[in-house]
């Protein structure tokens, strides 16, 4: 099986998880990592025995061997990397949110285009198998036509520490704007959102959305960072679809497995970055993996 050689940009808590799921797909080998915090980096490599190491993601994109990147650094951040990647030749993956503005994004798409360089979102729920699940049944009219997508996306307020740099809609809600929009395969006509601050804190910790399709169906998105880090539950989410012909009903509160355990109540991820024999798997592993194929066969990703 060819081998993808690929560089991970970013090594914070989510390109860490890249890097793992990575070495664990047969078709990939990570060669090269970068991060601009000093010391993390060299940390990573040794730590994940990758070969090369390096400060500054233009070194990293300079590497000839290297095929195809991930690129897991804050939202902010994202454009240069992408350019300079796509200037390499390199294949990329970015992580979601994509960035913060049209035009930035606009600028991203013209740098892979003219490269001609696959440039895929991250968009991890489109690979979760009961997501997909979803998907297929309205793609074989099993389930009818839309009339309401209702999701729910909870974070713990501990959480919420580490990711108040971003509004909620680009850090957690941006996953079920995507899939509503998956889902409804219409454009968007009028769109609602409100949001508030109940902890006191300068970044939203509550947000409310609605959106109304071209089709007629209405989409409402729920996302806080209100749950009590004692509950032990991180992830509080679930959708419901209702259609002209039934409902699919997706609950993910806790996954179907928790622990309880003398220091209380744990409920693992097993969803989107679980880690099961030394790797990384789960929607992360299955969105990674669809990436190096399309490298592989030099297609277009169509699923993203």
């Amino acid at each position: 099986m060819e081998r993808v050689k690929v560089g991970v940009i970013g090594a914070g808590l989510w390109g860490v998880n890249h890097i793992e799921a990575y070495q664990g797909l047969a078709h990939a080998e990570v060669v090269a990592v970068a991060d601009p915090v000093p010391g993390r980096a060299e940390e990573i490599s040794k730590t994940f025995n990758i070969p090369h190491w390096f400060v500054n993601h233009e070194d990293l994109c300079a590497l000839k061997e290297i095929q195809a990147v991930s690129i897991v650094t804050p939202e902010s951040e994202h454009l240069k990397p992408v350019e300079a990647a796509a200037k390499a030749g390199k294949h990329i993956l970015v992580e979601k949110p994509v960035a913060y503005s049209v035009a930035e994004v606009e600028k991203m798409i013209a740098a892979a285009r003219q490269a001609d360089v696959i440039l895929m979102p991250g968009h991890l729920l489109r690979f979760e198998t009961r997501y997909a699940l979803i998907k297929e049944m309205l793609n074989n009219h099993e389930l009818g036509s839309i009339a309401s997508i209702q999701a729910r996306r909870n974070r713990t307020k501990g959480n919420f520490k580490k990711y108040a740099r971003a509004h909620p809609i680009f850090a957690v809600a941006v996953h079920d704007i995507d899939i509503l929009l998956w889902y409804a395969q219409s454009k968007v006509r009028r769109v609602r959102g409100y949001h508030r601050s109940v902890q006191g804190s300068a970044t939203p910790d509550l947000v409310w959305g609605i959106i109304e399709f071209s089709s007629g169906a209405m989409g409402i998105i729920e996302t806080t960072w209100l749950t009590p880090d004692a509950v032990g539950v991180f992830s509080n989410d679930c959708l419901q679809l209702s259609t002209d012909k039934g409902i699919a009903r997706l609950e993910l509160v806790d996954g179907g497995l928790s622990f309880w355990l003398e220091g209380g109540l744990l409920v693992p991820d097993t969803i989107g970055a679980p880690r099961i024999r030394g790797h990384v798997e789960g929607a992360l592993a299955a969105e990674l993996s669809y990436f190096l194929a399309c490298v592989i066969k030099g297609e277009k990703p169509q699923v993203v």
